[in-house]
């Protein structure tokens, strides 16, 4: 059913994507971390993956990180993770607007560059792969700064988030 006034699907007709989103983004999440986190961990010598590091990291470290990659983990990483984790971050942009249907555009903006950021470092981080140890310093500075962007706008969209949800339990 679609409301009159607004030309939005009803609240029940809504129900299956509302839990939908979410599963599908908790189901690429537990695939990254409980299946393909522990294949790349095997395949690389050192290092905490570049999406992991909140604070970014140098070049010095970045190229320590790639210079641990065997051609299997490159390939898993450009492979099946890179798909999973373009996959994830277009599900958690969209778990995170759920909760702030009806607020306005402007409580969007931080989910969006959320998914935008983490879009970002994606294809920056496959182009230091692509690249490997002699990465420059400019490209490792674009993914460090994507990485950095991701965790500041995914810190403020998931407050957004969490607030709307407890508004609305506390309104209903």
């Amino acid at each position: 059913m679609r409301s009159f006034q607004t030309g939005t699907p009803s609240r029940s007709a809504m129900k299956p994507v509302l839990w939908l989103i979410p599963l599908a983004c908790l189901m690429s999440l537990l695939v990254l971390i409980f299946h393909l986190a522990p294949l790349l961990s095997a395949q690389t010598a050192n290092g905490i993956p570049f999406d992991l590091r909140p604070l970014g990291y140098s070049v010095a470290e970045a190229r320590a990180y790639l210079a641990g990659f065997t051609p299997a983990g490159t390939a898993l990483y450009l492979g099946p993770i890179r798909l999973t984790d373009t996959l994830f971050p277009v599900l958690l942009t969209a778990t995170l607007w759920l909760p702030l249907i009806g607020r306005g555009q402007l409580w969007f903006l931080p989910a969006l560059a959320y998914g935008l950021s983490d879009l970002g470092e994606n294809l920056a981080t496959a182009r230091l792969l692509n690249i490997g140890t002699q990465v420059q310093a400019e490209a490792v500075a674009l993914a460090s700064g994507f990485t950095q962007a991701k965790f500041l706008t995914l810190t403020i969209a998931v407050l957004l988030a969490l607030y709307a949800l407890v508004q609305a339990w506390r309104h209903r």
